[in-house]
């Protein structure tokens, strides 16, 4: 173990990786083992510079004098990513692990696999696990892919001008399929994420405007199961369309959204008020329509 002038940042990192991970003893035996992944790996320290070694604890200057190096951590890349990769895999062996075999006939092998693994999960090095949670991980990202072609919402269509159509988005995989398409951020989302998990849970609809051949105009997106407004509304690459615009009054008016209410008429402008206007009419010069005036200071300083 190298000579660290401050070993809390280490842990710090451990702990914060490890939030990915539900359960608290594997989110422990992570943590445990990210942070002697840490520290053994020279990639994440530098010699102590002479002012910080100036500064550093007796222990410290102490090395320092019988000439060993003494560290500052300075977290690589490449190491955190693999520990966040790592934490990503495990949490995603978890999610097998607490499947349903009932649910998952066909998958209870691997959901079997999962648990045992868990369970030995004390006992087994940084390389075994890395490797099982690597090959758990693929499994689960083949369960998800096979999530999101999933309708979560019926078909549904609405006419729009010219011949166009707006077709409701059923599924996740169809979301980011438009997303690809319209060559926006639509193309990474996933059920985890604010687009793709709104449309999944039922609290977003999404709609795309599609012309006589198929192509695609406009993406709009609405709350759900009540559209009240319009969040977000969009065309290829991103394009600003026009609240105004026909087709999309159109979808609005189908999807039960009301149209803007006009502000109020200003009220009628009475003869007594035009004769004020025209200078016609004096003011009243009552006390309670007339402001009192406020003597100077030096008048009420002198008054007796």
């Amino acid at each position: 173990m190298p000579n660290v002038l401050d070993a809390e940042p280490l842990r710090a990192f451990a702990k914060r990786a490890s939030r990915k991970i539900k359960d608290e003893k594997v989110a422990a035996r992570f943590e445990r083992l990210a942070f002697e992944r840490l520290i053994s790996d020279e990639r994440n320290f530098r010699p102590a510079l002479p002012l910080e070694i100036d500064l550093a604890p007796e222990w410290a200057q102490r090395a320092h004098g019988r000439g060993e190096t003494v560290s500052v951590f300075r977290l690589n890349r490449a190491v955190s990513a693999r520990l966040h990769t790592l934490a990503r895999r495990l949490a995603a062996t978890l999610e097998i692990s607490t499947s349903s075999e009932a649910k998952r006939p066909h998958d209870a092998a691997t959901i079997t696999a999962a648990r045992e693994f868990i369970e030995k999960l004390e006992r087994a090095s940084y390389d075994v696990i890395a490797s099982k949670a690597h090959t758990f991980s693929r499994a689960f990202d083949t369960w998800s892919a096979e999530r999101d072609t999933d309708d979560v919402c019926p078909a549904c269509a609405v006419e729009a001008t010219k011949g166009r159509t707006w077709l409701r988005v059923t599924s996740v995989a169809q979301l980011r399929s438009i997303g690809r398409e319209f060559r926006n951020c639509l193309a990474r989302t996933a059920r985890t994420s604010s687009y793709g998990g709104g449309l999944a849970l039922g609290m977003s609809q999404f709609w795309v405007l599609r012309d006589v051949d198929g192509a695609g105009m406009i993406v709009a997106l609405a709350p759900a199961p009540m559209a009240t407004h319009f969040l977000e509304v969009r065309g290829p690459l991103n394009a600003v369309i026009h609240p105004d615009n026909a087709d999309l009054l159109k979808l609005a008016a189908a999807i039960g959204m009301r149209p803007n209410t006009p502000p109020p008429k200003p009220p009628p402008v009475t003869g007594a008020a035009l004769a004020l206007a025209a200078g016609d009419l004096a003011l009243c010069q009552c006390q309670r329509c007339v402001p009192r005036r406020r003597a100077p200071l030096r008048e009420r300083l002198s008054a007796p």
